[in-house]
């Protein structure tokens, strides 16, 4: 009994000719592969087996684009990689729309201005940031306020960059917890 092995241009050549065993051949070689990749780029709540499955429908659609000449797995990973982006894309358009919208309907109930909404929200902010410890506020400000690079903090403040990393998205997430809570009750007040 003769054992025929395919590389991968012979296949890619084949299901450009739109050989279905050859499609299969590539699919259960790869198809790992590509959700262990797809699984170090997207956060847990992308589903890996969904992307797979979608990257190989975009490569039987699209067979007779194939260049056999490139390496496949390149190929697969491209797609991988623009579907995850896609999605992700998506998810933030999504709560985009979601803080938009209800930033709206603020606006419209309070009848507040777009200025005096800004001001309200930076009135906010600072008063979250009185709320954070004082070295936690001061390499927060020094970044986000004044501009300086973490590595600019780590030498005025004679701390490591490490230091000013954790002390920085320490200071966002606690930001970003009390904004999304403000969210939910905004979100809570509408839905009355």
């Amino acid at each position: 009994m003769k054992i025929f092995l395919h590389t991968d241009q012979e296949l890619a050549t084949k299901l450009k000719g739109g050989d279905s065993i050859a499609f299969e051949l590539l699919f259960y070689k790869y198809k790992n592969k590509v959700k262990g990749f797809v699984g170090k780029l997207a956060p847990t709540r992308i589903a890996a087996d969904d992307i797979v499955q979608e990257v190989f429908v975009r490569v039987w659609i699209n067979k007779e684009r194939i260049n056999p000449d490139k390496e496949f797995q390149s190929y697969l990973f491209t797609i991988a990689k623009n579907l995850v982006l896609d999605q992700l894309k998506s998810a933030v358009n999504r709560r985009l729309y979601f803080v938009d919208d209800l930033f709206q309907k603020d606006l419209l109930i309070d009848d507040v201005s777009e200025e005096s909404f800004a001001i309200e929200h930076e009135e906010r902010l600072m008063k979250l940031l009185e709320k954070i410890p004082e070295r936690r506020r001061e390499i927060f400000c020094l970044n986000k306020f004044e501009g300086l690079s973490y590595k600019q903090i780590a030498l005025r403040l004679n701390i490591s960059e490490n230091t000013v990393d954790s002390q920085i998205r320490n200071a966002l997430d606690y930001i970003r917890k009390e904004f999304k809570t403000r969210m939910m009750l905004l979100f809570f007040r509408f839905v009355k």
